[in-house]
């Protein structure tokens, strides 16, 4: 069995990214909605692409490296939800013979910083590319599509095993709902805040999603049960 999970949202408490470098620098997730609504508009981008080049001109107007060190400030110390980390301890390969991913639209170097990275098989999200050790362009931006050609990378990779778990927060997990749904998995939509029923309703239409959990995922949570009842299968 394979299980995939969304990062922000669905491992953590925030739908967007809280990139230390940017709280530290004043920039509130009201600030930078707004400022990633006037690129789209102004600039006809996507949501990603509009979010990294919105972060790359805010640590250029404050004169900051634009480095692993910097983006990865405060990674160690990111928050998650309840029971996450423990989870993941419990949860392990050599335990469960389950193997864990994370794909994420959020920064892949950042999530290799945080304390869960040692108990997942792998980490997939936005790369940038590197001379002399400073950021430049995108080298790879995870949107909604290519989400779902990394979920068919990891199937060949573990032997055509379509037996998957996805977890996701949002309507950017659209498409791999659907994959997942498509080839037999299941999908478990994690609600964490006022506007997730607005959310699950759209994603839900055609009944892709099969379960619906708050974010907890400490020992006898719904989602921990769930989960090992399907790995008990």
């Amino acid at each position: 069995m394979i299980i995939i999970y969304d990062f922000d949202g669905t491992l953590t408490p925030y739908s967007l990214p809280q990139y230390e470098i940017l709280i530290e620098n004043g920039y509130s997730d009201d600030i930078l909605e707004e400022k990633i609504r006037n690129k789209i508009r102004t600039e006809n981008c996507t949501l990603y692409q509009a979010y990294y080049q919105i972060y790359k001109e805010i640590l250029k107007e404050k004169n900051i490296k634009f480095n692993k060190f910097n983006i990865c400030k405060g990674a160690e110390s990111v928050k998650f939800n309840k029971g996450v980390e423990e989870y993941f301890k419990a949860m392990q390969y050599k335990e469960t013979g389950v193997k864990h991913y994370i794909v994420t639209s959020g920064l892949q170097e950042y999530i290799y910083h945080t304390n869960i990275e040692k108990y997942v098989q792998g980490i997939y999200g936005v790369t940038f590319k590197e001379e002399n050790e400073i950021y430049t362009d995108l080298d790879v931006l995870l949107d909604d599509t290519k989400k779902v050609e990394v979920i068919k990378k990891l199937i060949i990779e573990n032997n055509n095993d379509k037996e998957i778990i996805y977890l996701g927060d949002g309507l950017t997990d659209k498409k791999a709902f659907e994959y997942v749904h498509s080839i037999g998995g299941k999908n478990i939509f994690i609600k964490i805040d006022e506007n997730s029923a607005l959310k699950y309703n759209k994603l839900n239409e055609k009944n892709i999603i099969n379960k619906c959990f708050e974010p907890d995922y400490s020992e006898n949570s719904e989602i921990r049960n769930y989960i090992k009842n399907e790995i008990n299968k």
